[in-house]
């Protein structure tokens, strides 16, 4: 049986979380997402001192690692700063209202993580605002979470909790992306693979080393991190 460890701590205790195999590092408390945006930010050399960095909603394992290896130029943000004590300096930033404020290729490297299923907002707009806010060199690394056997789906009007976790997967969410038409609503903003994999690129072995949830291997799922370059945005002008 293969030994697994947190890549991001080293941490070598996972304890089970829910019902869907994931695990969650007693130490920094990582998740199977978090452990897999890091392996993908070191494996593609993506983080380095001096890059100005946006991270929308911070993790709890990641935050204080940015902040020491990026200092100044990190800016965590979120909606409600007050939920994340982990993440000094972080500040207030409204999506809907605030992307289009954001500096044209202000940032070297955006992040997020299941977050544009709670924004009350067109996140066709969001989503291109935040790539503008790309540098020519950055990236856009997010983890949107494409539900298998559903299609897209989004309703912004007043909803029980218990109607939004029966339509939407949780409470405060207000869309569901489906993995049944990722080429008709992501797909048609960003250039993405024709099939989403990490057994190519990693390997069974060390996936399963760092407790990153199967079903995320291969296909679509809810823990598929993209990694988009300024020229994946398809919506320019002619």
């Amino acid at each position: 049986m293969i030994g697994r460890s947190c890549n991001i701590c080293g941490g070598t205790t996972l304890v089970p979380r829910g019902n869907r195999g994931n695990m969650i590092c007693a130490d920094c408390r990582s998740d199977g997402r978090s452990r897999l945006t890091w392996l993908i930010l070191q494996s593609r050399n993506l983080l380095r001192p001096g890059l100005r960095c946006l991270h929308l909603a911070p993790e709890m394992a990641l935050a204080p690692r940015l902040r020491t290896l990026l200092g100044d130029g990190y800016d965590p943000v979120d909606i409600a700063p007050e939920l994340f004590p982990h993440a000094p300096g972080i500040r207030r930033f409204d999506l809907v209202r605030d992307a289009p404020s954001l500096p044209t290729e202000g940032y070297d490297l955006i992040l997020h993580s299941h977050v544009m299923e709670h924004v009350r907002g067109n996140v066709t707009a969001i989503l291109y605002h935040l790539h503008r806010a790309v540098g020519a060199e950055g990236h856009q690394v997010c983890c949107i979470p494409f539900v298998r056997d559903r299609h897209y789906a989004e309703d912004f009007g007043p909803l029980s909790p218990e109607e939004a976790t029966m339509r939407f997967g949780q409470d405060d969410h207000v869309r569901v992306f489906g993995a049944r038409d990722v080429a008709a609503t992501i797909g048609m903003i960003f250039r993405l693979p024709d099939h989403y994999d990490l057994i190519e690129p990693y390997g069974a072995e060390l996936l399963a080393r760092h407790a990153i949830p199967e079903p995320a291997w291969s296909g679509w799922s809810a823990n598929s991190v993209l990694v988009l370059g300024k020229d994946d945005l398809l919506l320019k002008g002619a």
